[in-house]
């Protein structure tokens, strides 16, 4: 698996990524609320949104396309801000709004 750096330098994996990992890859990076149950929260929400038994691209396999990712939707609230789309392939990918915007520029709302 590819390294790729998240804002502020931190490191992160990057590229196809399965289910597992990218849970356990958003549970390290993700600024997690203090409240007891925002961990809970946070994996159902995940576990509900990510495709079983596939590889899935993320944020960093459309570094291509120049793209700045969206701090919050890492960092913050990726279990509600993130999302899967299937790309023209038919392939999931697991990606925030200005990754996808940039893959379906039809997409772009305001």
């Amino acid at each position: 698996m590819r390294e790729g750096l998240l804002s502020g330098g931190r490191q992160k994996k990057c590229g196809l990524m399965t289910k597992a990992e990218i849970i356990a890859q958003t549970l390290r990076v993700m600024k997690l609320n203090d409240e007891p149950d925002y961990h809970t929260i946070a994996v159902a929400e995940l576990q509900r949104k990510l495709p079983e038994s596939m590889e899935i691209k993320t944020c960093e396999d459309f570094r291509h396309l120049n793209v700045e990712c969206c701090d919050t939707c890492h960092n913050f609230y990726p279990h509600y801000e993130m999302r899967v789309i299937q790309l023209p392939d038919g392939s999931p990918a697991w990606v925030c709004d200005s990754v996808e915007w940039a893959v379906y520029p039809e997409r772009v709302t305001g």
